[in-house]
């Protein structure tokens, strides 16, 4: 006996159609995606061919049909009550580069010249490890050379 599909939702971007193909496997629902590979490659051809196809088995249908409206309508899998909270994301920042002489932290970096470091790079073949970091500043005028 053929298996025969049913085309239950169309998408325009194969990584929505995964998503969703995704979450009904979850729930026990077996589905295929068409033409995924054609608009994967071939963007533009999204409108031509219709766009991703989400199929189910015919037997499946109703309940994939069901599932897919609720997840596009956010209901998913969350409770309309549930709150999600988010932490904020982890922001790594260098300490700021403080004087020796005056301890203020007015200080301007001095970069390189990209001009000299290519040609460096280029005669040497490797990055310049030698290269380092210029300070100045701004108090007390003070100037200096730091590692990077």
């Amino acid at each position: 006996m053929a298996l025969r599909l049913i085309t239950i939702a169309t998408f325009s971007q194969p990584t929505e159609a995964h998503i969703i193909k995704g979450r009904l496997e979850s729930e026990g629902i077996p589905c295929y995606l068409g033409d995924e590979h054609i608009v994967g490659a071939h963007p533009f051809y999204s409108v031509a061919v219709g766009g991703v196809k989400l199929q189910v088995a015919e037997q499946h249908e109703a309940q994939g049909r069901r599932l897919v409206e609720m997840i596009q309508a956010g209901r998913g899998h969350l409770d309309p009550d549930e709150e999600i909270e988010l932490a904020p994301p982890m922001q790594e920042h260098e300490p700021p580069v403080l004087c020796p002489i005056c301890d203020s932290d007015h200080v301007l970096e001095e970069n390189y010249s990209k001009t000299v470091f290519s040609f460096v790079y280029l005669l040497l073949g490797f990055p310049p490890p030698f290269f380092k970091r210029k300070y100045q500043c701004h108090s007390c005028g003070y100037a200096w050379k730091q590692k990077k």
